[in-house]
């Protein structure tokens, strides 16, 4: 109220002043009650109004000032407390650890021991894998539709051992079969048979794409025969074996369910240490011939090659106890010139579809495609009413397996 009194007799003093000097220079006298007036009344009492709002404003922002400056007194005095507390508890401790070192006897002076030897291997090592035996069995008895008894075992074996030492990564991994068949009382043939190891070194380059080297080894432990005539041998131990090294890049992914190697430049030997075999030209080595002084000449035993090599690992679980595994190996022959038709691409893949039923019994699926240009089987005709080989052409090998395991995991 003191503050519009104040501004009302300045505006009065103004007018009075401003009809006086109007009077004493001659001009005409200013009416009071004119539009001009009453706009400059107006504007200053807006003016007014303004100044007073940002006085409240400004009121209010001091308040606010105090009561955060008393706030923050507040949380200090409390940081100090709790530094003092802080304080106490680290000398407790510190009381606490010299009580225990006056207890614990002093280490002799002189080098630090080296660390164990078993914490490095543990630390550096991991070694796991699993063994187990597959059973199927046929009974018959009466049986119209025909048929025999039968019975197939198969003994297994899987292994991974991985060290790991900073950047570096070395993995060796195996995989052994052997089964055979009993038909009735008949004869006996062997079913399965597989020696399969690889060796990889892998540099990290701290992306998904590292430098690796890859060496994988395949061949079998007993003879195999031209079933049902067991006199016949098609294949030994070391007859065939393959001997693959490669150098290149792999990739996997972050769960590493898909790993892919691929190598541009890669040598595969295959050994046929059966003279028998290797005079018969078998899986791709050279066959013994006569030459012109009629002296034979024994096949080879060794058939060297240079290629590319692909390796595909995938594995995926369908659910809690599904699991899917796969192998795509493929080696594609840089020397080698056909004047035939046949496809220079060796291809191995396998599947495998694990059932789990409780901690120690499975049910294992195992499918098992197999092309090797150099693995010929014979091409029949009829001539005369008489099957006949006419050739020896390569084929796309199957084999397909399903049967109760007893598994145990280690």
């Amino acid at each position: 109220m003191r503050l519009q009194l104040r501004q009302l007799f300045r505006i009065i003093l103004i007018f009075i002043i401003t009809t006086v000097s109007f009077q004493v220079f001659g001009q005409e006298r200013y009416v009071f009650f004119t539009p001009r007036i009453d706009s400059i009344c107006q504007n200053t009492l807006d003016y007014i109004r303004i100044r007073q709002s940002l006085i409240l404003q400004q009121y209010q922002v001091n308040q606010d000032i105090e009561q955060i400056g008393r706030t923050i007194d507040m949380l200090n005095q409390n940081k100090n407390e709790y530094l003092s507390d802080l304080e106490t508890i680290k000398n407790e401790l510190d009381a606490v650890n010299r009580h225990i070192d006056s207890l614990t006897p002093k280490r002799p002076d002189g080098p630090r021991p080296k660390e164990n030897i078993i914490d490095i291997l543990n630390e550096r090592f991991s070694f796991h894998g699993n063994y187990g035996l597959n059973i199927n069995q046929l009974a018959l008895s009466n049986w119209a539709a025909g048929g025999e008894n039968a019975w197939t075992g198969k003994a297994f074996a899987n292994f991974a051992l991985i060290y790991h030492k900073k950047r570096f990564e070395q993995k060796l991994v195996g995989a052994f079969a052997f089964g055979i068949s009993r038909f009735g009382d008949k004869r006996i043939e062997k079913q399965d048979d597989k020696i399969d190891l690889t060796y990889s070194l892998s540099l990290d380059s701290k992306t998904q794409w590292n430098i690796s080297a890859v060496a994988t080894f395949n061949t079998q432990f007993a003879n195999g025969y031209k079933y049902p005539n067991d006199s016949t041998i098609i294949s030994t131990f070391f007859a065939p074996a393959y001997l693959t090294v490669s150098a290149g890049y792999s990739y996997k992914t972050k769960d590493e369910h898909l790993q892919v190697f691929m190598s541009p430049l890669a040598g595969k030997v295959t050994f046929v240490m059966n003279q028998e075999l290797a005079d018969k030209g078998a899986f791709g080595v050279k066959k013994g011939y006569y030459n012109q002084d009629s002296i034979w000449i024994p096949g080879e035993n060794i058939a060297p090659a240079i290629g590319i090599n692909v390796i595909i690992n995938y594995k995926q679980p369908i659910s809690k106890s599904i699991n899917y595994t796969t192998m795509l190996n493929t080696f594609y022959n840089y020397l080698e010139r056909r004047d035939d038709d046949r496809l220079r691409l060796d291809v191995n893949w396998e599947n495998t579809i694990h059932f789990t039923i409780t901690k120690f019994l499975s049910t294992i699926l195992f499918v098992h495609l197999k092309y090797d240009h150099n693995t010929t089987f014979p091409k029949y005709e009829e001539i005369e009413g008489v099957q006949t080989v006419v050739d020896n052409v390569p084929k796309l090998q199957f084999k397909e397996s399903i049967g109760i395991a007893f598994l145990h995991k280690f």
